[in-house]
Order: structure tokens, then C-alpha cells, then sequence
């Protein structure tokens, strides 16, 4: 992993930070090799993913006199080194979000140029809490 000063430079992706309410703080590429003890069996996402992250979010109003302990959403960009690839992230440290995903709720992305709108993940999200 290495910040630079327009985004997080992690196994020939960019992940972007530096715009107005992202909150990445730091990214680590996963190994395909490394990730398959660590999946959930109930989900054949990860067999179709071509790379996997660890993401980290910063607190919630980070830098503000407001920050706080809680990471209760996540925005940032990200530019792959090759179109069409499916990319796998796991948000580490965000708060308890099981009730909202059991409930329906998914991150939405879009691709630019090529797909401007707002979508909703098509998989299902794969969560789990750690204490």
C-alpha cells in the first residue's frame, strides 16, 4: 500500500480519497491465494473476483471538531488497470450494518464514463460482525 497525493496507489489500482465527503483511509490488497480460507462459504462471489481488497474508512467527520468513534458509511473512488474487472471489497472497521443488508440495503456504485447512473450491487452483500 502507498498514499500518494491524489488517491492510495495498492497492487495497480487506484483508489481515490480526494474529493468532497470520501472517507477512505487505507487500502490492502489481498492475495487470491491468501483469501480463500478466510471466505464465506455460502457465497461463490469471490470465485468471480479478478482482485480483493481490505478497505478502512475514517471516522466520521474526520478532521472536524465533530469527528467521532462511529464509520457508519463509506465513498471513495477506485480505477482498475484493466476494464471489466469485478473487484471484491471488504470494508473492515465500519459500525454494525447486519440489520440494514438483512433488510434489503446494498452499497450502490457507477462506472464512468460508461454507466453514469447509480446502481445497486447485483450480489447480495456478504457481511458478518466481529466484536
Amino acid at each position: 500500500m502507498m498514499e500518494i497525493g491524489k488517491g492510495i496507489s495498492c497492487a495497480q489500482f487506484k483508489f481515490y480519497n480526494n474529493f468532497d465527503s470520501a472517507n477512505l483511509a487505507k487500502v490492502e490488497y489481498i492475495p487470491q491465494d491468501d483469501s480463500a480460507p478466510a471466505r464465506n462459504s455460502k457465497s461463490a462471489i469471490h470465485d468471480t473476483c479478478d482482485a480483493e481488497f481490505n478497505v478502512w474508512t475514517k471516522p466520521d467527520c474526520a478532521g472536524t471538531p465533530f469527528e467521532n468513534g462511529n464509520r457508519t458509511w463509506f465513498y471513495f473512488g477506485l480505477q482498475a488497470p484493466k476494464s471489466c474487472m469485478c473487484v471484491c471489497l471488504n470494508l473492515v472497521d465500519l459500525n454494525k450494518q447486519a440489520k440494514m443488508y438483512s433488510q434489503g440495503m446494498a452499497p450502490v456504485y457507477r462506472v464512468l464514463p460508461g454507466r453514469p447512473r447509480w446502481d445497486r450491487i447485483q450480489d447480495k452483500p456478504v457481511y458478518s460482525v466481529s466484536i
